[in-house]
């Protein structure tokens, strides 16, 4: 799975900006705009971190649409 395309589109469904989103769930900046321009995938910690500002489990975020 494409986490950091997952984000994006949670944030965009949200009408958040990545730099928004990063805020909210206290997650640098950086890691999301480095993991964007890169492809690369997110951490779990991450990805935790995320659901959890968001309120989403884990297994909400990893189902395919």
């Amino acid at each position: 799975m494409d986490t950091i395309g997952r984000v994006i589109n949670l944030a965009n469904e949200r009408r958040l900006s990545l730099f928004k989103l990063a805020q909210i769930c206290d997650v640098p900046y950086s890691t999301l705009k480095n993991a964007e321009k890169r492809g690369s995938q997110l951490a779990v910690s991450t990805i935790e971190r995320i659901c959890d500002s968001l309120g989403m489990t884990m297994s909400e975020f990893f189902k395919e649409q």
